[in-house]
């Protein structure tokens, strides 16, 4: 017997995931690269609101 499944792999498909909200645009960056040397495919840090200097941390 096979057994066959066509899905998408597990992370592509997650959701994002909120991570925490960091003082600077660039210790945002150093965490979410280091996410990704984890194993997370991609990272996002979006302004908190515009012209915040605050970002939040979202990885896939």
């Amino acid at each position: 017997m096979t057994v066959s499944a066509l899905s998408a792999p597990a992370q592509a498909a997650a959701s994002p995931i909120f991570i925490g909200v960091y003082p600077t645009k660039s210790k945002c960056v150093d965490v979410g690269q280091q996410y990704v040397r984890e194993g997370f495919s991609s990272y996002g840090c979006l302004p908190v609101y515009i012209g915040a200097t605050r970002h939040e941390l979202w990885i896939r």
